[in-house]
């Protein structure tokens, strides 16, 4: 009897994969007009159901964080969250209370900032995703933080003359979170799950004559 190592797709990561990259691209393919805040929402939901799918897989197979309490509840964190900052009417915030404003926007950044640590350490932790890939939900994040606080650092050195600098960082950064990062991973999560995960298949072989 011998071992030959066959590989068994994943299709919850292809899914996972498909919604992410559709989460990121729609809003930004359509562009500014009436439909903009339709397209949103429909982004952040397909956000939201690739974080569902990724954390609890498909028929009890693809978790990425094994299944795990922690990540479990990271990842739908992670997911939810734009949408529900999202569904605040801040157009009938009043411009003068910017005080509110300011705590709601702070609040989901800590928010998604906390549920994605959370989520990339339990993602390499739980060691489902084969290899080195399953840090690079961790280095996705860390390529947008990064970006963010180079930004943020040369405004500063800079002074009132570099607001521009910073906002531009700043912008770079969002993007990078929008569209780069959800689209590279949603790649690699396609890829991978339609290469598959290594499973040992046991075949019996007559003994020689």
């Amino acid at each position: 009897m011998t071992d030959a190592e066959v590989r068994t797709p994943v299709p919850s990561w292809v899914i996972g994969g498909a919604l992410l990259i559709g989460s990121a691209v729609l809003p930004w393919a359509l562009g500014p007009g009436p439909a903009m805040l339709v397209t949103a929402v429909i982004g952040r939901l397909l956000f939201l159901a690739a974080m569902i799918v990724f954390a609890f897989g498909l028929r009890g197979v693809g978790s990425v964080v094994a299944g795990r309490t922690l990540g479990v509840v990271a990842l739908l964190v992670l997911g939810a969250a734009p949408l529900v900052f999202g569904l605040i009417p801040l157009q009938q915030v009043e411009p003068s209370d910017l005080g509110l404003l300011q705590l709601l926007g702070y609040s989901e950044l800590a928010i998604e900032a906390a549920a994605a640590l959370v989520a990339v350490v339990e993602i390499a932790r739980a060691r489902v995703i084969p290899g080195n890939w399953r840090f690079a939900p961790a280095i996705a994040l860390a390529v947008v933080v990064l970006v963010q606080v180079i930004g943020q650092v040369v405004g500063v050195a800079a002074g009132s003359a570099g607001l521009e600098q910073a906002a531009v960082g700043l912008a770079l950064g969002g993007f990078a979170a929008a569209i780069l990062a959800p689209v590279a991973l949603g790649i690699a999560a396609i890829a991978l799950g339609a290469r598959g995960l290594a499973v040992p298949n046991p075949q019996v072989y007559p003994p020689p004559a």
